[in-house]
């Protein structure tokens, strides 16, 4: 007797080749028999599973299966249909169990995960060849106990708010056979099941043009892109960058507070804060003002850039001077202002420098500072905005205090909250004015009686604003008074509550007294 041996070599290599292969599955090993694969898988993605080799492919491929799958994908790494139908299938596999076979590959399990739940389960026990043997009934989705071999009829019903909200029909009735001894069971009339749950596997793939598995972000990288988008945000709010020549001007001006460039922190009804600034320039100023440019740098107390202007002048003319000016948002907190208006070739033509403290929002009855001006005028549909309007006047100010003979002297101010009349909705203050020479006694200026301010109706909550403003002498102040040293005195009563704000602004008049003592300005009030 002869034997004859197989070569050992070739066969040990292709067992050794199919090894990896076979054991690389091992996590995903069963994929193809999951629910999510027998009820959701296309016949391309069972065709591609096929070629997967190992885990790590597997796993691609798993989570590029349900990025097609995920209807919120652009905004969300929680996909909401998979966490859906996860569930479905722990509670089918849970309800439904036939023997070995998983709950969520039964009948019911197919048609509880792509349909949904009904809205009402009844059940009969069935005798032999369909005899009636009892019946059950409840809302939940599963069968009654069968007794001695009995074959349970479970009815599922349906009705439009229960049913997804692609399905085209008013209702549906689900009817299963299930008998719990021989461990088997079938849907009755399966059209139009089958119709639904082929529909409902394809519309959940709402994403079919995906090709790659979508990467999010962790939490920390989310709170780090926050914080750059947060950051860069509050540097486009401070105005775009300065050029060189700009800020080498503005760096070069003295450090002590000098010129006349006004500032005043107001507040407004949502909270915000801005700072009015109004540079001042007199006719007599060098060069030419064609074309020139406004530059402006705001620093806090950090010396970081907080605002940076740098634009067309729009030079206004005041009687004989100029002014230009800008209203900016800010966030409370003191400053070092510094701006300047530049000819076309960056020479300096007038600057100023002052520092400034941008105070909270007020939550009670208070008043922004009191505004001391030269000239106003009217402002025809005033915006929230405008730089130094108030009751639709825009006023001119020598921030350094120095008033001529022949300007004028007016006044503004804001008020934020005073007392409203419950009943009337209006705020009535009085008004005293007086200016104050230094070392004399202050002088009274006549103010016409006081009308309440209507408040308008507001739907939502915010800081009440109210304008107060009065010219004291359109023109030649120094007819009324000397050269010298002075006080605004502002003083606003509430009648009722008697609250009070007191309001006070220093100015001094320069050059010659046309008048050998002061006299008695008439005073005009505008609200």
């Amino acid at each position: 007797m002869t034997f004859r041996y197989a070569p050992i070599a070739p066969v040990l290599a292709l067992l050794l080749a199919a090894a990896p292969c076979l054991a690389a599955l091992d996590q995903y090993k069963d994929w193809e028999k999951s629910p999510e694969s027998v009820y959701l898988a296309t016949d391309d993605e069972k065709k591609e599973w096929k070629k997967i080799v190992s885990d790590e492919d597997a796993g691609k491929f798993v989570g590029l299966f349900w990025a097609r799958r995920h209807p919120n994908i652009e905004t969300t790494p929680q996909n909401v249909f998979r966490e859906q139908f996860e569930a479905r299938v722990k509670v089918a596999d849970e309800r439904f169990a036939l023997g070995k076979r998983r709950g969520a590959l039964t009948e019911r399990g197919r048609a509880l995960i792509l349909i949904g739940p009904p809205k009402s389960v009844s059940s009969k026990a069935m005798l032999g060849s369909g005899q009636e043997f009892g019946s059950a009934a409840g809302t939940m989705p599963g069968a009654a106990g069968s007794s001695g071999g009995t074959t349970v009829m479970v009815q599922w019903l349906y009705e439009k708010t229960q049913l997804p909200v692609w399905v085209d029909v008013q209702a549906l009735d689900l009817k299963f056979e299930v008998d719990q001894t021989a461990l088997v069971e079938r849907l009755l009339d399966t059209g139009a099941a089958r119709r639904l749950e082929t529909k409902a596997a394809q519309v959940a793939r709402v994403n079919p043009q995906i090709k790659d598995v979508p990467v999010y972000k962790t939490k920390e990288q989310v709170a780090a892109d926050q914080k750059i988008a947060a950051d860069k945000a509050a540097e486009e709010s401070k105005g775009p960058a300065l050029s060189e020549g700009a800020r080498v001007a503005l760096d070069g001006l003295p450090r002590e507070p000098n010129g006349s460039l006004a500032l005043l922190p107001v507040s407004y009804r949502d909270g915000a804060s801005r700072l009015m600034l109004q540079l001042f320039v007199p006719a007599g100023a060098p060069g030419a003002f064609d074309g020139a440019k406004l530059i402006v740098l705001a620093r806090d107390k950090d010396g970081k850039d907080a605002v940076r202007l740098e634009e067309a002048a729009a030079l206004r003319k005041s009687k004989a001077d100029f002014f230009t000016d800008r209203a900016v948002r800010v966030i409370p907190g003191d400053y070092d202002v510094a701006a300047a208006l530049v000819d076309p070739a960056g020479k300096v033509l007038a600057s100023a420098r002052r520092p400034v403290t941008v105070p909270s929002p007020p939550t009670e009855f208070a008043a922004s500072a009191l505004v001391v001006a030269v000239n106003d005028f009217p402002v025809e549909a005033p915006k929230p905005d405008d730089p130094f309007t108030f009751s639709a006047r825009r006023f001119v100010v020598k921030a350094d205090g120095r008033l001529e003979a022949a300007d004028g002297l007016s006044y503004a101010v804001r008020l934020y909250n005073p007392p409203v009349d419950p009943v009337t909705r209006t705020v009535t203050l009085k008004r005293t004015v007086k200016i104050k020479p230094k070392g004399q006694p202050a002088i009274d200026v006549p103010t016409p009686p006081e009308e309440p301010a209507k408040v308008p109706e507001q739907k939502d909550q915010g800081t009440l604003v109210l304008d107060i403003a009065g010219a004291v002498v359109d023109t030649n102040l120094g007819q009324y008074l000397r050269p010298g040293d002075y006080e605004l005195r502002v003083t606003l009563t509430e009648p009722t509550t008697q609250k009070k704000l007191e309001l006070a602004t220093p100015f001094t008049v320069v050059g010659p007294a046309k008048a050998e003592a002061p006299a008695k300005p008439a005073g005009a009030a505008k609200k």
